[in-house]
């Protein structure tokens, strides 16, 4: 059988034991990113979701930087 696919095979033969990865869209620095969890308070930068070319000159936003990150929550008054 052959399987003409562009996504990729560990999608499609995954284990259905195995954890797959979430992955959060989150903002930081003003910056949406993709990241990977890796503990409550670090994530791993996936991909940078941005249309402006000189965002991805920037060294804090490239894939696979680990990242602190800290939820704010806002209060509506």
């Amino acid at each position: 059988m052959t399987l003409w696919t562009i996504v990729p095979e560990e999608l499609i033969f995954a284990d259905s034991n195995s954890q797959a990865s979430a992955y959060e869209e989150i903002d930081y620095y003003g910056q949406k990113v993709m990241a990977e969890r890796l503990s409550p308070t670090q994530l791993r930068v996936v991909r940078l979701l941005s249309t402006n070319p000189e965002d991805y000159l920037s060294g804090d936003l490239q894939p696979g930087t680990v990242i602190a990150y800290k939820p704010v929550i806002e209060t509506l008054s």
